[in-house]
């Protein structure tokens, strides 16, 4: 039986219900819970991560993509945060199956210098065929990471190989249930969703994860921004610095990373190596993003306030 710290955070997680109970006679928008589109609202720093974590495809020497993966309930502006960074570098959809890897994205790494696949909603992509998708895992897995040098590994005839393997980072997201499943009384645990399968496959150790919450004030917020009609402005169109450029590491610095990697590899039971390397490269693209070659503490502080959320823990957003 898998021990599930989001049994820990059950309280976090706002009430909608009760919210409801709340305002029934005082705010006509609850007929229609269920059906809002939240806006893109007080998400600074979910746009930040995705920022930084595809400005890390420019950072030289670095051998191995920062993967985020991207953890809320519905309708908390994953996909129209993600939809944000539609830019050059990056390819978004939810149309994915190995099929398409191999005829479309494979090339677009080769000739088009793709850095980052976006899919918004992971799971949905990989249940579209179910027979296929242990296969579909494993590529991705190899994708995202060590890089793939030939298909002949994953049962796809093709006499193509890649010298040096190809790969590219990826930026998803999923829903809170959808990760963790639902609580058993039954079996005294949490059954049903992806997070154990992914962990003893060796899939969620390559990702760097982001998890978060709306309480309450925020969730009003919305409500009332959708009852007034209001038209929020669009986000300045996000810039990534395209030159592949050599950022010098501090480890003094770095070590100040130690005790959020750990934290995060005991949760999917290893150590954090992966998750320490990944934060470092986050520093390096923020110290790229602000025009600098060496990281300082400035970098090393963003990371730190970042990972109230870069954790599995679910906090208010």
């Amino acid at each position: 039986m898998e021990n599930n710290s989001h049994a820990n955070n059950e309280t976090k997680l706002p009430n909608l219900l009760q919210y409801k109970e709340e305002f029934k006679n005082s705010s006509p928008i609850c007929s229609k819970l269920g059906r809002i589109q939240n806006p893109l609202l007080d998400v600074e720093p979910l746009l930040e991560i995705i920022k930084l974590t595809i400005q890390s495809a420019y950072v030289k020497h670095i051998e191995t993509p920062v993967n985020l993966l991207i953890i809320a309930q519905p309708e908390s502006a994953k996909t129209k945060a993600m939809e944000q960074f539609k830019i050059k570098g990056t390819y978004t959809t939810n149309n994915i199956t190995q099929a398409v890897i191999v005829s479309k994205i494979l090339p677009m790494i080769e000739n088009q210098g793709l850095k980052y696949l976006i899919i918004p909603d992971f799971l949905n992509a990989i249940e579209k065929d179910y027979t296929t998708r242990k296969g579909f895992l494993n590529l991705m897995k190899s994708l995202i990471e060590e890089g793939i040098t030939s298909l002949d590994t994953f049962n796809i005839r093709t006499n193509k190989v890649y010298n040096p393997p190809i790969k590219c980072g990826l930026i998803t997201g999923i829903t809170t249930d959808s990760f963790y499943g639902h609580y058993s009384p039954e079996r005294q645990g949490w059954v049903g969703g992806v997070k154990y399968e992914w962990k003893t496959m060796g899939l969620l150790s390559r990702f760097i994860p982001f998890s978060y919450n709306y309480e309450l004030l925020k969730i009003r917020k919305v409500f009332k921004h959708i009852e007034k009609e209001e038209q929020i402005k669009k986000p300045p169109k996000h810039k990534i610095k395209r030159v592949m450029t050599e950022i010098k590491g501090n480890p003094e610095l770095f070590s100040q990373f130690e005790l959020i990697a750990s934290n995060i590899g005991q949760e999917i039971g290893g150590y954090g190596f992966r998750v320490l390397r990944s934060l470092q490269t986050l520093a390096k693209a923020n110290a790229l993003l602000n025009d600098r070659t060496e990281v300082n503490q400035e970098d090393i502080d963003k990371i730190v306030y970042l990972s109230n959320w870069i954790n599995y823990r679910l906090n208010p957003l």
